[in-house]
């Protein structure tokens, strides 16, 4: 095959080859359509339609209409009809792309469709044990969008965290910098809401002095114990040292007397044996 030839192959490979995206939204519970945007002419030009699905916990599912076979991790609920695939009760695992290809006597037809379940959040708004104001968007999909509003502008900290049945907790945080705030309000938006959800909650005066105290305490507890335990080692020590010389001179008069006692001991046998020998001498004189 000469290089043209090839070009040319390649060149209607292309013209023949046409790839579509598109994104389909559905509640939870709620049955998912999904189509094919390219229309054939004719069925009969069909010669085969696949079904390749990729979720996003990167589990494969394949249907084949020319085989009529599907593969593994194909769920119960999906229903393969003609160019469409409906998947009933649909659920957060169920997120994912969908890819159809049509194989015709015009070309091969692509489409990709991005699926998203919604689930709408529980949201709460309370003061939590630190005496700060939480804003909390419970088991929703996709994650909620959080923001605050106050009087002045505090710290905020923000947490996003995925469940185990794969729906999004957002939890935020507002740590008030200022005095002058007594009350913050939560904002929440979400694609399941009309319109953003706002929630507020009022700050007790000095709440934040207070609990910085609350948690001051221990370690003011621990510094007057070090404080005590100084000065009692200070008040003792003089003691400490008269007992310690007290000790060292009874030590030292208790072996000066046992050196004299030895002493005592020795002299009585030094004076018998002086004596023994004076006769010795005496007699050996004779």
């Amino acid at each position: 095959m000469s290089f043209l030839q090839t070009m040319s192959l390649v060149v209607c490979l292309v013209l023949f080859i046409s790839v579509v995206t598109a994104a389909v939204s559905v509640l939870r519970g709620e049955t998912a359509i999904l189509e094919c945007e390219h229309k054939v002419p004719t069925r009969d030009s069909i010669i085969m339609i696949t079904w390749k699905v990729r979720r996003l916990d990167n589990t494969h599912c394949y249907y084949s209409k020319a085989e009529n076979k599907k593969f593994s991790n194909c769920s119960d609920r999906t229903e393969f009809n003609s160019t469409s695939l409906r998947i009933y009760n649909a659920t957060v695992t169920d997120d994912g792309t969908y890819t159809c290809e049509i194989v015709t006597a015009e070309g091969t037809f692509i489409n990709q469709i991005s699926l998203q379940v919604l689930v709408e959040p529980s949201v709460t708004l309370l003061l939590n044990k630190l005496g700060v104001p939480e804003c909390r968007a419970h088991g929703g999909n996709p994650a909620a969008n959080m923001w605050w509003t106050a009087e002045a502008v505090g710290s905020i900290s923000t947490n996003t965290a995925m469940q185990p049945d794969r729906s999004w907790t957002v939890t935020s945080t507002y740590t008030v910098t200022s005095n002058n705030v007594t009350q913050v309000t939560c904002l929440v938006s979400h694609p399941t809401f009309a319109q953003p959800q706002n929630h507020s909650i009022s700050i007790p005066p000095n709440k934040g002095d207070k609990y910085l105290l609350l948690s001051m305490i221990p370690l003011a507890f621990l510094v007057i114990l070090i404080i005590i335990g100084f000065l009692l080692f200070w008040t003792m020590s003089p003691r400490f040292r008269t007992c310690l010389s007290k000790e060292i001179k009874n030590t030292t008069v208790t072996q000066q007397d046992n050196n004299d006692q030895n002493k005592e001991d020795v002299e009585p046998y030094a004076c018998y044996t002086q004596r023994i020998n004076t006769i010795y001498n005496s007699v050996s004189e004779i």
